[in-house]
């Protein structure tokens, strides 16, 4: 239920808001102005927040007060179209669904607190899951907070710490393989790597937002190669030659 609030607060406004494809520029003044510009365009220079810069030489043009001081349309002859009207209310919304989503900003304690938590555990039993288990967990909701946390702005800790996640799970399959009986040894290394490649199917398509406008974008990598080498650096080079 937390989630689901969470997506109808938080959903919809993040494509809108990314100045850059690293969602890290975008601020709510320049939000404003992306989307708010247009609608006061139909005035030109002639009036600003209501007043007049100059003597007008045609039909008289009224400005129509909207939220925030921005002009929204203008009337000649004093009399409100359905266009103007329609323009009116759709800035409204406009207006209303901007402060909703920047009032629901996640900060850094947020994340750590509440997202990221979510993520550690549904990656652990991706990871520890055996071929054809059911899985209980909601791929929406962890979709949908990979794709708040990146529009907020997380997505270099993000990576971090899945990073770092999966590095701690890989180092500890490699402890138990060089604990396994060497008639095991071949079988429980194969175990590990089947284990780990389906693993990979579900997270790195959970992470497709931080991959896109992140990893490929930042970064010039991409997230399955960098998981695969995170395997190869901490399990199959250390064993290569046991297994050979």
């Amino acid at each position: 239920m937390e989630e689901e609030s969470m997506e109808e607060e938080g959903g919809g406004g993040c494509e809108a808001m990314m100045d850059d494809q690293n969602h890290n520029n975008w601020g709510a003044g320049g939000y404003g102005r992306h989307l708010l510009g247009p609608a006061a365009a139909p005035c030109g220079d002639r009036l600003l927040h209501g007043a007049a810069t100059g003597p007008p030489t045609g039909p008289e043009v009224r400005a129509v007060p909207e939220a925030n001081d921005v002009l929204r349309s203008c009337e000649p002859g004093g009399a409100a179209g359905k266009g103007g009207a329609g323009a009116i209310a759709a800035a409204i919304n406009i207006n209303a669904s901007t402060s909703k989503f920047l009032m629901n900003v996640i900060t850094i304690e947020d994340y750590k607190s509440t997202y990221w938590p979510k993520l550690d555990s549904a990656i652990d039993q991706l990871l520890t899951q055996s071929p054809g288990d059911y899985i209980p967990i909601s791929y929406e909701q962890i979709y949908s907070c990979v794709y708040k946390c990146v529009c907020q702005q997380h997505s270099e800790q993000m990576y971090s710490d899945l990073i770092k996640k999966i590095t701690n799970h890989l180092e500890t399959v490699s402890k138990e393989l060089q604990a396994s009986p060497p008639d095991l040894y071949i079988e429980r290394f194969n175990v590990a790597l089947g284990q780990y490649m389906g693993a990979l199917q579900s997270i790195v398509p959970l992470f497709i937002y931080m991959n896109k406008f992140y990893i490929e974008t930042k970064l010039n990598r991409d997230l399955k190669d960098d998981l695969i080498k995170l395997f190869t650096e901490h399990v199959a080079e250390k064993h290569i030659c046991n297994l050979m």
